[in-house]
C-alpha cells in the first residue's frame, strides 16, 4: 500500500508500505478520510514526540475491509471512526481512572501506524462503529472533538455563563458549539483572522475580535459585566494564555486547551490571581469522552460540514506541510477516491 511515513525529517516519506497479517484482536481498516492535526506539524518540526518510523494521522475514519478471527463485534464493510489512544488499563494511573495519564500509553500515528496511509492495521478496541450512511468525512472529526469534550469538562460551564474562545481554528469553532450546548448565554471568540473570524459569527458566536485591537478587555468587560465566567484558550502561545486570565472575572476559570511549545512561558500577577480567586486547568487527550463525540457527530448536534478547507489525495500530504501560509486553513483533510482495492495491493 502507500503510505505517508515519518523517518524524523520535515517532511513525509510517500511510499509503498508492505501490511503485516493480522493479528488476534486486530482489524484491517481502508482509510476513507484522515484530518491533518497541529501535532502532525509539531511532530514535523521537531516540536513534538513521535516513533521513528511510523506512519503519522491520528484522526481518521474508514470502512473495516478484514478482520482477526476472535473479532465478532465487527464486519467487512462496516464504516467506523478511530479513536487513537491506547490506555494499558493496568498502571497505577488508568486504576485511578486517569487514562490520559496512562504509564505505557500508545497512539495511532504517534508510535504506532496511523491513517495517513491508504490502510490501517487497528486493535478492535479503538474501533467505534458507525451507521450505514454515516458521513465519513464528518467523522474523522471524532478524536479531536473527544479532546474537546475533556476541554469543556474542565471549564465547568453552568447554564448562563460567558465564554471567550481565543482561537478560531477548526479546535475553537468546536469548543465553540460545545459552550452553547453547555448553556453559555453569551460567546465571544478571538481571531486574528478575518475569514475565521466569520466562520464563528456562521456558527452563531455572539461576538468575535481581533487580538490586535487595543480595548480588548474594555469591550469584553463591558460585553459580559465585568469579564467572562470562562476562557478557553486553543492556540497554544504565552500570549493567548496571559490574555485568557486576564479577561476573566473574579470566580472565573481558564482552560489551556492550545498545544504550546516545550520552552513557552507565562507570567502571571499572583496578587491579581489571589484577589480574583480565577481556576485555572489544562486538558489533555480524551479519557472517556470518545463515544459522546461520535454521537455528537452522527446527530449533526456539532457541525463540522464548514471546517474542512481542503481534501487532498495522499500522494499530495507534503505540500499541506509545505505551505507558508495556513491562516486561511481551517481543516485539510487526506482523501483519495482512486485507491487500490486490498485485492491489488496483495
Amino acid at each position: 500500500m502507500i503510505a505517508a511515513v515519518y523517518n524524523g525529517s520535515s517532511f513525509l516519506n510517500i511510499e509503498e508500505y508492505s501490511l503485516e497479517k493480522l493479528k488476534q484482536g486486530e482489524v484491517l481498516i481502508e482509510v476513507n478520510y484522515c484530518g491533518i492535526c497541529g501535532t502532525d506539524f509539531h511532530i514535523l518540526n521537531g516540536n513534538a514526540h513521535a516513533e521513528i518510523p511510523v506512519i503519522l494521522g491520528h484522526e481518521y475514519s474508514g470502512t473495516v475491509i478484514d478482520k482477526a478471527n476472535d473479532v465478532n463485534n465487527i464486519s467487512a464493510g462496516d464504516k467506523v471512526a478511530i479513536d487513537p489512544n491506547i490506555y494499558c488499563g493496568y498502571c497505577r494511573f488508568c486504576r485511578k481512572g486517569l487514562v490520559q495519564f496512562c504509564e505505557n500509553h500508545q497512539a495511532l500515528g504517534v508510535t504506532l501506524n496511523g491513517g495517513f496511509a491508504e490502510y490501517s492495521i487497528v486493535p478492535s478496541s479503538q474501533i467505534y462503529k458507525l451507521p450505514e450512511n454515516s458521513d465519513l468525512s464528518a467523522l474523522a472529526f471524532a478524536e479531536p472533538l473527544s479532546c474537546c469534550l475533556r476541554g469543556i469538562h474542565q471549564a465547568e460551564i453552568q447554564p448562563g455563563d460567558s465564554v471567550v474562545i481565543i482561537g478560531g481554528g477548526s479546535i475553537g469553532l468546536m469548543m465553540m458549539q460545545l459552550a452553547k450546548l453547555s448553556g453559555a448565554s453569551k460567546i465571544v471568540v478571538i481571531e486574528p483572522v478575518e475569514f475565521k473570524r466569520d466562520m464563528a459569527k456562521k456558527y452563531g458566536a455572539d461576538l468575535t475580535l481581533s487580538p490586535v485591537e487595543n480595548n480588548i478587555k474594555e469591550i469584553i468587560d463591558e460585553f459580559t459585566h465585568g469579564g467572562s465566567d470562562v476562557a478557553i484558550e486553543c492556540v497554544g502561545s504565552s500570549e493567548s494564555v496571559e490574555l485568557a486570565v486576564n479577561l476573566v472575572n473574579k470566580g472565573g476559570c481558564v482552560v489551556i486547551f492550545g498545544l504550546a511549545q516545550s520552552n513557552e512561558y507565562v507570567n502571571l500577577n499572583l496578587h491579581e490571581l489571589f484577589r480574583k480567586e480565577i481556576k485555572i486547568h489544562n486538558s489533555f487527550l480524551n479519557p472517556f469522552t470518545f463515544e459522546r463525540a461520535v454521537n455528537l457527530l452522527i446527530t449533526g448536534k456539532i457541525d463540522v460540514s464548514r471546517l474542512v478547507s481542503n481534501q487532498i489525495p495522499l500522494k499530495n500530504i507534503n505540500d499541506i506541510f509545505k505551505r507558508d501560509n495556513r491562516s486561511n486553513v481551517i481543516k485539510s483533510q487526506l482523501t483519495n477516491n482512486k485507491r487500490r482495492s486490498y485485492a491489488e495491493i496483495n
